[in-house]
């Protein structure tokens, strides 16, 4: 197979420039962009038609390389097919250690080519409005001397040229800016300084245009100006140099960015992956193979939530997460619904949707809609049957019998929720069994379910998490609608059902004189009189609020000052992760489960302690920095521990060994090796 790695600078006199995107070629000459003689830039417009002709590129080329979504949706814009456009970053290796911190007189910094299309004469225009900043400006080319010279007319004594520099060099420059600058005029095809700003912790600010736009979430890791606008630029300086604290931050979350987007073992993966998917089958007479063969596809059916669309509680999500995901990796994707909880549609997100009736009982409704899904999925064309919770694990045994692979995720210890009565507890605990003795692999989504197979069972379950995303803060465009303030709210996300001690939560906040507010959001599960009860508790300054989803859940979330989880059962919390996701202060109880998550990047009470929870509570709505230095480190767990990327092929790879020949369970061989890889 034939790789391309395009380059689509479009600039022209320093300015962007695509007279040429729809193969007139022949601009080329009059617009005089390339650099080369007359004969020269005629021979290139010459090549350039016979490629068209002969359609080189369209028949020749399997797969181009794009270094941004940028230039795809340029290629694609000009007529190129997207199906053979793969976007694979830059990678950017980073310091094991840094300097977050730089003198308070520490200058700024550009480095790169110094030629016009790289917008330099406006930064110095800007400088001359900023006599109290230094810049350092590294690096050589054409417009070397018309800058000097500029410098020199301006008398910009405050600024200075230090000339191409080695790695080391650099590193060093970057290391004691307070941040970066990046005035271009033109389309980057990615911005390769920027990752190299973020990796020594240093802000950016660069131009508003192309892919730029990619890499610096404004606000967050640097901030945008518009392109070739000198009043913005000059704002822009003046703001970061105004506020170091948050120059600093910014620079930490762009490290932070790298470490979880641009690395080169992520570059690495995705480029192997890629060659995988190109490569084809070679045949049995081939002695080697340079890449591996790309794995056959899986058929994984789900079984044991309410289904799709409506994440109701952790199961459903798990199916949005991971189902979605597999679905997208090329793996045949079933998911078994409950008639009355999923619209009457055939795919979702790639899965493919069966929807199946049961009867609305809360002691019968899973039972009996495992059972016909059971059912359905071994005389259905898949390969593993994936069983969620306890109680549908009763049932993991019978796709065995027609010769199909079944797992099993235990999500907690079901028997323990205050709802079940002493038959449908009995029942659950038998679930808890089956879970390690009927399927060929179990999953714990905890360290803590972990161990308790291990001490109880003595079995070994493979040990994979929830997981969640990384959510970036959304405006306040609902919140005045419900009556709430960005920062001014405390919130709790989840079930209104006993065991997660909303009433204990409502209890600790009345005894607080403060004017933030207490919202709770979510609904029952059969615990309607609970829920009944808790909003009885409602008044001006607590707010319950129905199940929210979508991009009202991710503005209710990220705009929280606080978020609360006050249970005592939990198996893994998805509303925990969200919010650490989110980038929120938590505070939860301190149960085994819930510390693996929090400690050391977040806050616990004493389970079922008012006056403890009412303690925490106070102290963390009064110190909004311990809050700010909370959200970080909660943000950063999650990017090293949970997010569903990294888990779902975590999943992946157990559902490869269950189906090998000969390996038998893996339950009970290779769970821990596995978990900690998802660690």
């Amino acid at each position: 197979f034939k790789l391309l790695c395009p380059s689509y600078n479009l600039v022209a006199h320093g300015n962007p420039c695509e007279q040429c995107s729809s193969g007139q070629f022949r601009h080329v000459m009059s617009v005089g962009c390339y650099s080369g003689r007359p004969g020269a830039t005629a021979l290139l417009a010459a090549e350039a038609y016979i490629h068209k002709w002969l359609q080189t590129y369209q028949t020749c080329v399997d797969q181009f390389l794009a270094p941004s979504r940028f230039v795809k949706t340029k290629l694609v814009e000009h007529g190129w097919d997207a199906g053979k456009i793969e976007v694979l970053p830059h990678f950017q290796k980073v310091p094991m250690q840094y300097s977050p911190g730089v003198a308070a007189d520490a200058p700024i910094l550009y480095f790169g080519r110094l030629s016009p299309e790289k917008g330099l004469v406006d930064l110095l225009h800007a400088m001359q409005r900023l006599p109290h900043i230094r810049l350092r400006i590294a690096g050589e080319g054409p417009q070397r001397a018309e800058l000097v010279a500029m410098v020199e007319n301006l008398g910009l004594a405050n600024v200075e040229f230090i000339g191409r520099v080695g790695r080391v060099v650099l590193d060093d420059e970057i290391s004691a800016s307070r941040f970066t600058v990046f005035p271009s005029r033109a389309y980057e095809t990615f911005g390769k300084s920027i990752l190299e700003s973020y990796a020594w912790g240093r802000a950016v600010v660069a131009s508003d245009l192309g892919s730029r736009r990619e890499l610096i979430q404004d606000g967050e890791t640097g901030m945008l100006f518009r392109t070739g606008d000198i009043d913005h630029l000059v704002e822009v300086i003046s703001f970061l140099d105004r506020h170091p604290r948050l120059a600093r931050e910014m620079g930490e979350a762009g490290r932070a960015l790298v470490l979880e987007k641009y690395t080169p073992e992520k570059h690495y993966l995705d480029l192997m992956r890629l060659y995988e998917s190109l490569t084809p089958q070679r045949g049995a007479g081939a002695s080697t193979r340079v890449f591996p063969v790309k794995q056959m596809p899986l058929r994984i059916a789900f079984i044991g939530g309410r289904g799709v669309m409506s994440k109701y509680s952790g199961i459903e999500t798990y199916y949005e997460e991971v189902g979605g995901r597999l679905a997208a990796m090329g793996h045949q994707v079933t998911v078994y619904c409950r008639s009355y909880f999923t619209a009457p549609q055939n795919k979702h997100h790639g899965m493919r949707l069966v929807r199946l009736p049961t009867v609305r009982s809360k002691h019968l409704e899973t039972a009996i809609h495992t059972l016909l899904s059971t059912i359905h999925a071994m005389f259905n064309n898949c390969d593993i049957v994936h069983y969620h919770a306890l109680g549908p694990a009763l049932f993991s045994f019978l796709p065995r019998l027609v010769g199909k692979k079944t797992v099993v995720t235990v999500q907690g210890l079901d028997w323990k929720r205050k709802k079940w009565g002493r038959l449908a507890v009995a029942v659950l605990r038998l679930g808890e069994r089956a879970a390690v003795e009927f399927p060929n692999a179990t999953m714990s989504v905890s360290r803590t379910l972990q161990e308790h197979y291990r001490s109880r069972h003595e079995v070994e379950t493979a040990y994979v998490p929830n997981g969640t995303t990384i959510r970036k803060r959304h405006p306040p465009w609902q919140l005045e609608r419900w009556g709430l303030v960005p920062r001014r709210y405390i919130l709790f996300l989840g079930r209104f059902s006993p065991e997660k001690n909303c009433d204990l939560l409502i209890e600790a906040y009345k005894k607080l004189n403060t004017s933030v507010k207490l919202v709770l959001a979510g609904g029952s599960s059969y615990s309607d009189a609970f829920a009944t009860k808790l909003r009885h508790h409602g008044d001006a300054r607590i707010s319950m609020l129905d199940w929210v989803s979508g991009e009202e859940l991710d503005e209710l979330l990220t705009n929280a000052a606080l978020f609360v989880l006050p249970s005592d059962i939990e198996g893994l919390s998805l509303a925990l992760l969200d919010a650490m996701g989110a980038g929120v202060c938590v505070l939860a109880s301190d149960i085994p489960e819930n510390l693996e998550v929090v400690e050391g990047a977040g806050f616990t009470f004493k389970c079922g302690d008012v006056a403890d929870l009412r303690r925490m509570l106070a102290m963390l709505i009064s110190d909004p920095l311990m809050r700010k230095a909370a959200e970080r480190t909660a943000q950063q767990r999650i990017r090293e521990k949970y997010l569903w990327t990294q888990i779902t092929r975590e999943i992946e790879q157990i559902y490869r060994k269950v189906l090998q020949p000969g390996t038998g369970d893996v339950a009970t061989v290779e769970g821990n090796e596995t978990g900690e890889q998802a660690a």
